[in-house]
């Protein structure tokens, strides 16, 4: 199996662009920056803020230097993106160019999501998959599988679990493929969208 490309800062253009195509028909984020007046702008910055955070507490790797698809893991301590983790990555500033709404929108699932997270994954080391995406001309040739192969192994020789979420209930079966089960549902208050929490065991 191949292996994967480690993005360095300069990759984040083309990262970026990647990760907005393969989620550009999600319906969770059409949500949360649906009154965006420059949606395409707040998107990049949104999906720079992990990149960055990645790159600095935890991986973010891509398929091949041509960046068809993209994913970003750290370790479950790094799994809540504060405010300094932000700062000392350099990703605060993008947040900042974002609307009150989408920002408030953002908060409403982190608050959720992180006591989740915790209460789940409690006295269980883990990884958390903090984002994957795969562009859309490339879906369905198995990179998501690729880059899913190489988290679980280094999962397994770490003895550590595997955590994620997902907003698409089309998602499970891919993730389920790959020996996550969903620990629960989760619908986000105000906003009325769901997601899925999974974890995978080490073997």
């Amino acid at each position: 199996m191949p292996a994967l490309y480690q993005l360095t800062k300069e990759d984040i253009p083309k990262a970026v662009a990647c990760l907005k195509d393969a989620f550009k028909d999600d319906p969770l984020w059409a949500v949360v920056f649906k009154n965006e007046p420059d949606r395409d702008k707040s998107l990049s910055g949104f999906f720079t803020i992990p990149l960055l955070y990645g790159m600095k507490f935890g991986k973010a790797y891509a398929t091949s230097k041509e960046i068809e698809g993209v994913a970003i893991w750290v370790p479950g301590k790094h799994a809540n993106m504060t405010m300094w983790g932000m700062l000392r990555s350099g990703g605060l500033s993008y947040g900042m160019k974002m609307g009150k709404e989408t920002i408030s929108n953002l908060s409403i699932i982190s608050n959720q999501l992180g006591p989740d997270r915790k209460r789940l994954m409690k006295n269980n080391p883990y990884k958390y998959l903090t984002l994957i995406g795969v562009s859309s001309q490339v879906q369905g040739k198995g990179l998501g599988s690729r880059i899913i192969n190489t988290i679980k192994e280094e999962c397994d020789r770490e003895g550590v679990h595997l955590y994620l979420e997902t907003e698409k209930e089309d998602n499970l079966p891919f993730y389920e493929k790959h020996g996550l089960t969903v620990l629960e549902k989760v619908v986000f208050k105000k906003i009325n969208m769901p997601m899925w929490l999974m974890a995978r065991k080490p073997q």
